[in-house]
């Protein structure tokens, strides 16, 4: 059976189940739908199973199609390994796909890209957000190279390095956070907690230490930004719970206050990536740069 796969159809296979759509697919690769069709069928009839089950309007995995995607995502990163390692002998050469909390791409990031590309002119980086659990399944399910998550997942498949401590805290204006201090959390149950929704442990935690307080059926205002979230707090909107890397100039700056009466919560920000997997020569590369970087603010910042 392997020996009569091809990595056309697996990539076609991958961009059909991304796209749950053959027209979609077809666009996304510049073929016709006869040609995805064509190779989905080919796929189909090696392997002995449906993969897809169409649907009035797009389509959709099958049982079989399910079991077969985490080996396709391998089948098609195996062989972009190959590549950039025989690319990347003089220099890593390729695409690296990293995926990290919107909140951290914004306060750290920037920091590092100028060095990342400087370094390595050839790397093609493709980066994405999201939430602690989804970045962990994409890195696990081998659909991204390298995730960046606040907390180690602690699975057994995964490795987890430290990038960088830091902490969660309670902010808001400086008027609210005098009022909550002075007269308790009760005074704000109104006040509506804002973040980025039921999906970020951010907000699940804040969630869950009001209810510890006895404060439940909190309003909530969610946002896909840190900069709008922090925005809407400034103006007097609500409270966050977020990391203080990413307040920090605003509470120097006296426009966001911080609640000290509330004991911040610890973060470990850190890298993960399938452990016991070799990567491809630019994800080790992207990987070293990370981990050298983080390591080096460390030092600055201890003495």
């Amino acid at each position: 059976m392997i020996e009569h796969m091809d990595g056309r159809s697996m990539k076609t296979f991958v961009t059909v189940m991304e796209e749950k759509s053959i027209s979609k697919a077809a666009l996304r690769l510049g073929y016709v739908q006869s040609t995805v069709t064509m190779h989905i069928h080919q796929l189909e009839q090696l392997l002995g199973k449906s993969l897809f089950r169409r649907l009035p309007r797009g389509v959709e995995l099958t049982e079989a199609g399910k079991e077969v995607a985490p080996y396709a995502y391998r089948f098609l990163r195996l062989g972009e390994s190959l590549q950039a390692k025989l690319t990347g002998l003089d220099e890593p050469k390729g695409p690296v796909r990293l995926r990290a909390l919107e909140s951290f791409c914004v306060s750290q990031l920037p920091k590092l890209l100028p060095t990342l590309f400087q370094q390595y002119p050839q790397i093609q980086l493709h980066l994405e957000t999201g939430f602690q659990r989804d970045i962990t399944q994409e890195v696990a399910g081998h659909r991204v190279d390298l995730g960046i998550v606040p907390r180690n997942p602690q699975m057994k498949n995964i490795e987890f390095v430290a990038l960088l401590q830091d902490e969660l805290v309670w902010i808001g204006t400086p008027e609210l956070v005098h009022n909550i201090e002075s007269k308790g959390w009760h005074a704000c149950e109104q006040t509506p907690i804002i973040g980025f929704g039921g999906r970020c442990i951010y907000q699940t935690m804040a969630g869950q230490l009001l209810s510890e307080k006895g404060i439940s059926n909190v309003q909530s205002l969610e946002f896909d930004s840190s900069e709008i979230i922090k925005q809407t707090v400034i103006c007097g909107m609500g409270i966050a719970l977020l990391p203080l890397t990413t307040v920090d100039a605003e509470i120097r700056e006296g426009r966001l206050a911080r609640l000290t009466a509330e004991k911040p919560i610890p973060l470990e920000h850190g890298l993960i990536y399938v452990k016991g997997k070799e990567l491809s020569a630019p994800v080790q590369a992207c990987k070293e740069l990370l981990i050298s970087f983080f390591d080096e603010e460390l030092s600055r910042e201890t003495g």
